[in-house]
């Protein structure tokens, strides 16, 4: 199990994209279409579009200094040795691009999870489509700039109860083809995202494992 640490500050400095059926396609393509506009350079500010107030309700496109991006990429130098440190380079980097996009919006107010703690006319407050497709956009941007050289982006991961389903962004391991999920819902903005095998993380039982009284 992941531990709950938050991103406590910037790193010094130093794909494929197949929509699931399942998921809001076009949500990804607006988000996608954006973080590609060609005025997203290392030295200008980086057009970011973030969603939020539950299944996107709210988009916005904000922009990120070069200072706040480089905070966010110094988490990647030096480059991972193995595929394994640049996972765990992504979550360092998911949580300060939390942060950062918190200065910018009301998403520094969200909390971990969705109606167990916070109702959804809470200002700034996500769930899971929300999350994981910022959480897609970051990891494109990454990808894009050449801080990714152990993964690749693909499309958000799906699961499904009874009741319930859920999504997250996803990763792919370029050597072994193993994927895995980057999930930031269960935690609060800015804390670590879990990063886990999909197959696992598909699993509903590690989902209780995490969270008794959600699946």
């Amino acid at each position: 199990m992941c531990s709950f640490t938050r991103a406590t500050g910037p790193r010094p400095s130093g794909s494929r994209r197949v929509i699931a059926l399942q998921f809001p396609p076009l949500l990804v393509l607006w988000a996608l279409a954006i973080a590609a506009l060609p005025g997203n350079s290392h030295a200008r500010e980086l057009n970011v579009p973030i969603c939020y107030g539950f299944s996107c309700q709210t988009r916005v496109v904000i922009s990120v200094t070069p200072a706040e991006w480089q905070s966010v990429v110094g988490w990647f130098s030096p480059a991972a040795p193995t595929a394994a440190d640049e996972r765990q380079q992504i979550r360092e980097a998911i949580g300060w691009m939390e942060v950062i996009v918190g200065n910018h919006t009301p998403t520094h107010l969200d909390r971990g999870l969705n109606l167990e703690k916070e109702p959804p006319e809470k200002l700034g407050q996500m769930d899971c489509i929300d999350e994981s497709i910022n959480t897609t956009t970051y990891l494109t941007l990454f990808e894009q700039q050449g801080h990714l050289r152990w993964h690749r982006v693909i499309e958000p991961a799906y699961r499904r109860s009874m009741f319930d389903a859920h999504w997250a962004g996803q990763i792919e391991e370029v050597k072994t083809g193993t994927a895995f999920v980057v999930d930031s819902w269960f935690q609060d903005n800015g804390m670590l995202p879990y990063i886990k095998e999909s197959s696992v993380w598909k699993d509903l039982r590690w989902a209780v494992l995490i969270h008794p009284n959600r699946n």
